[in-house]
This record gives C-alpha cells, structure tokens and sequence, in this order.
C-alpha cells in the first residue's frame, strides 16, 4: 500500500473548500488502488515539482479525477474531483 501524505493544505483543498465533492481521505487513497488507475505525467508546478494525474474507481463506486505529486517516496494528493465525460469515457474503454 502506498504511503500518503497530508497535511492542513491539502485537507483544506480537496475536504473542506468542496464539501459538494464529498471526499474523504479514505476514499481519495482508496483510487490509487483500482488496478485500472493509470496516472499520467501531467504538468510541473512554479516550484519545478512533477504532477500527476488519472482517474480511478473509489471505494464509494465513484469514478475519480485525482492529482497528485510524489514528495519523499509519499503521494501526495492535490485535487479530486469527479471524473469528466471525457475521462469516464476513456475509462470504460480500458
């Protein structure tokens, strides 16, 4: 299981700033192990870090948007939302 990292920022980001999102940690995690999640280089931050991207079946049945950085061997979570029309469609067709 991978290690993940949280702090105030982050549960401020994608807990508490969405409540309409319904995420919970747990559930955010949880993605990371759908054997169809396949994360993507997606773009590199103003401070030169690498993120990542993919969406992924929840352990709520909910089809999730999640990106994410590694920091020190740690996944840390940056958003989640719900997936798109577009991202569940590629899902389906893995």
């Amino acid at each position: 299981m991978p290690e993940f990292q949280w702090d105030t920022g982050n549960i401020k980001h994608i807990i508490q700033d969405y409540p309409e999102r319904a995420n919970s940690i747990e559930e955010v995690e949880s993605v990371f192990n759908d054997p169809k999640f396949r994360p993507l280089p997606d773009r590199v931050d103003n401070r030169g870090e690498q993120q990542y991207s993919g969406v992924g079946q929840s352990i709520q049945n909910r089809l999730l948007f999640v990106a994410f950085s590694v920091r020190n061997g740690q996944i840390r979570p940056i958003s989640c939302r719900p997936a798109g029309r577009k991202a569940r469609d590629n899902y389906a067709q893995e």
